[in-house]
This record gives C-alpha cells, sequence and structure tokens, in this order.
C-alpha cells in the first residue's frame, strides 16, 4: 500500500529518467555543447527522433509539476511553491514546445528555447523544490545534505544556463539527475 502512495515520486523519477536518457542519447548532439550550424544540422536530419526526446521532457515536466502538487498536499504546505512551479512549467512547456515544432525550421530560437528551459524553468523548480524542502519534516539525516546538494546543482545549472556556458549545464545537469532520481524514491517513501 506505501508504494501506492508514493506513485507521484515513481511516475516522476520514470519520466525524468527517461528525459535524461533521451538528452544523453539522442538530443545532447543538438544543444549548444554543438557550435550553431552542427546543431541545426542535426535537429533537421534526425527531426522524428529530436521531437519524441522533447516529448519525453514535457513529460518529465508535467511529472514533476504532479510531484510538487503531491508533495505539497502531503506536507500541508501553503500555494506558493507550487505557484513558482507552475511558473516553471509554463517556461518548461513553451520551450519544449517550440523545440519540438518550431526549432527544426526555425533554429535561431534553439538558445531562447534553452534560456527558457534551462534557467527559468528550471531555476523555478529548483526554488520551488527548496521552499516545499525547508517544509518538510521528514527531511532529516543524511537526507538534510543530499537535498541541499540536489538544490544547489539545480540552482547552478540554472546560473550555467543564463551565462550561456554549455559545459557548466552539462555538469551541473549530470549532477542534479545523479541526485534528483534517487532522491524522488528515497523522499517519495518517506512521505508516504
Amino acid at each position: 500500500m506505501m508504494g501506492s502512495r508514493a506513485l507521484p515520486a515513481y511516475v516522476c523519477a520514470a519520466a525524468n529518467l527517461a528525459a535524461v536518457v533521451a538528452l544523453v542519447t539522442v538530443l545532447s548532439p543538438g544543444t549548444t555543447l554543438s557550435d550553431d550550424a552542427t546543431r541545426a544540422a542535426y535537429v533537421r536530419d534526425h527531426v522524428v527522433v529530436w521531437r519524441v526526446g522533447w516529448a519525453l521532457w514535457v513529460l518529465a515536466a508535467i511529472s514533476l509539476l504532479l510531484f510538487y502538487a503531491w508533495w505539497r498536499s502531503r506536507i500541508g504546505a501553503g500555494w506558493i511553491a507550487l505557484g513558482i512551479a507552475a511558473a516553471g512549467f509554463a517556461a518548461d512547456l513553451t520551450a519544449e514546445s517550440l523545440l519540438i515544432a518550431i526549432v527544426p525550421d526555425r533554429p535561431d530560437l534553439a538558445r531562447t528555447c534553452f534560456f527558457l528551459t534551462g534557467t527559468v524553468a528550471n531555476g523555478c523548480y529548483s526554488i520551488a523544490g527548496i521552499v516545499l524542502s525547508l517544509r518538510t519534516r521528514a527531511l532529516r539525516g543524511l537526507l538534510v545534505p543530499w537535498t541541499g546538494a540536489l538544490w544547489a546543482s539545480g540552482l547552478t545549472l540554472s546560473v550555467f544556463a543564463a551565462v550561456d556556458q554549455p559545459l557548466g549545464v552539462a555538469a551541473s545537469t549530470a549532477v542534479l539527475f545523479a541526485l534528483f532520481l534517487p532522491w524522488l524514491i528515497v523522499v517519495g517513501r518517506q512521505l508516504a
């Protein structure tokens, strides 16, 4: 029974794992890790996997927003964190929709999309996570530094995205998801 009560956390972990796998396997050549011409050519030549990969990120964003709503209800927190997360979701959905539908034909918009998802959306998600974490009594012991490192890596990713530092974005993304995916399972169980 406890496993089903933590379902939002598990779904969020699975959706974000799928999105990370897509990022590593099919999306990364189309990100700012490549120069503009190489990125545009990759997206144009791999448009179907590009669109599927970003669709997985849309699902990951939806699952994250639902997880935050569940988390908020489990701890009896106010609505501020969910509002911040919803603002992040709006930025994410805008960016990822453009990456799916428009960027293959308008590669000049890619950097704007990466700013929206990396800086705005991720920043909002991280701030919302911090607000919820500060209200969560179940976060104690080793979960405290783990949670702190998790949100610090999220904020670091946002800063690197804001200043357009692709290697910093890649490294902080790796740290963020290495911390976040197992954290979802552990914290989901704690809150169930």
